[in-house]
């Protein structure tokens, strides 16, 4: 039997006290509210029509039994309610409709081995949470998570907040976060894979550890709307693969790592309006980093960009760490199509067989990291008025276009068969 009929079809014999075997619910609750208000500042009383206690019990003896909790289609305002060990909640999606309805947290787990979400819609109202770097829904040490076709709207902290935790949250859509829509912590190989994320304030999706270490998460086929601060972010978070997403107004980067998170891959993701595309910011690691295949188009103009280490904006794609740099496209981008290091953080590079067009300067390179060998060769410059390849002092110019006057003075840099139309 399939993971999905064993689900939907055996589990409706275990439900809330005031859940006939029917599956139905009898409460009729008023309309959902919207997502959009600001949050309520002052104390949130405990509605009438709560259901709290009813559904904590109910998880309880389900989770103890060993087996899933089908919600039907309808409202329920809850608040508080602890997932415990096995907990496996199974609504319709788009239908089943949990609504924080205040006084604490929402819907949280502690030290749980496994635990299954599936359909459910969570709700915020934007009412405030009990701490701010809270989610709507907040995991913490759980070992197995499987999170799949999830809505969650309103929150005031983040909307999914997962703290040294493993498994897989897919296919979900996260919306209208004053936080980040989906946070990891210390993961453990987390999958984050086919979710939508938009209108969030701090962001899409981040991904950090307090110590510097292997996250090893993977980060693809995500739809990013519409978010301040990244797009995707990772810091101190090493070993991470990002690939296939779809990102879309950002207000500063679309994709930034910053230089403790070493030994990242960035491919084949879809930019489209950010101040920086993507970042790789540099440290001490000798590990290799990819930046290949990404299309990243119509950067807009900005100073400084505060989630890349207030590097200079404007810029396609901009890298500091050892790696290579390979087969990405770049269309307009106001400062630079390509940047190779900042000051002297610049590792080994190869930039290769990338296309760059309608870029202010084609590909700007430190020339204040001499002892670092840079190859920049094989790219295609098409439209770039202040030159192709040029030598760089953080955000400023410090040469003419090095694919005429040559690079002879700079002995850890070469230039050479790029092709400029």
């Amino acid at each position: 039997m399939n993971r999905r009929a064993f689900l939907f079809g055996t589990i409706t014999s275990l439900a809330l006290p005031a859940v006939a075997r029917s599956g139905t619910l009898g409460i009729d609750l008023p309309a959902l509210r919207g997502s959009l208000a600001l949050p309520e500042t002052r104390p949130v009383a405990r509605p009438t029509g709560d259901r709290s206690i009813e559904l904590q019990a109910a998880i309880n003896r389900a989770a103890a039994a060993g087996r899933p909790l089908r919600i039907p289609a309808g409202r329920y305002e809850v608040s508080n309610i602890r997932l415990p060990d096995r907990a496996r909640l199974v609504g319709v999606p788009g239908e089943t409709r949990l609504v924080y309805s205040g006084g604490g947290r929402f819907l949280y787990a502690e030290e749980a081995r496994t635990l299954s979400l599936e359909g459910l819609v969570l709700d915020g109202a934007n009412r405030m949470l009990s701490d701010e770097d809270d989610g709507l829904l907040s995991l913490a040490f759980v070992e197995d998570a499987d999170l799949a076709e999830l809505t969650v709207q309103g929150s005031v902290g983040h909307g999914v907040a997962l703290t040294r935790t493993g498994g897989s949250l897919r296919d979900c859509r996260v919306s209208g976060s004053v936080g980040v829509g989906i946070m990891s912590t210390e993961g453990n190989a987390l999958t984050i894979a086919g979710n939508t994320v938009s209108d969030c304030v701090g962001g899409g999706i981040h991904l950090r550890r307090w110590t510097v270490g292997d996250d090893g998460s993977t980060v693809r086929d995500n739809r990013i709307r519409s978010v301040g601060e990244a797009g995707i972010r990772l810091s101190s978070a090493g070993a991470v693969r990002v690939s296939g997403n779809d990102i879309q107004a950002i207000q500063g980067a679309a994709i930034v790592a910053d230089a403790a998170s070493a030994g990242a891959s960035v491919s084949n993701n879809a930019i489209d309006g950010a101040a920086l595309g993507i970042a790789l910011l540099g440290g001490g690691s000798d590990r290799l980093s990819l930046v290949e295949g990404n299309v990243v188009r119509n950067v807009v103009e900005a100073s400084m960009v505060g989630a890349a280490g207030r590097r200079a904006g404007g810029v396609g794609i901009h890298v500091e760490t050892h790696g290579s740099v390979t087969g990405n496209v770049v269309e307009a981008a106001p400062h630079l199509g390509l940047s190779l290091g900042w000051g002297a953080m610049l590792g080994n590079v190869v930039a290769s067989g990338n296309v760059i067009r309608r870029a202010g300067t084609g590909i700007g390179v430190s020339v204040l990291a001499s002892e670092q060998a840079t190859i920049v060769t094989g790219n295609l410059l098409v439209d770039v008025p202040g030159g192709a390849v040029r030598g760089m002092r953080f955000a400023e110019f410090a040469t003419d276009d090095l694919t005429r006057v040559g690079a002879v003075a700079w002995p850890g840099l070469t230039v050479g068969e790029n092709r400029v139309a």
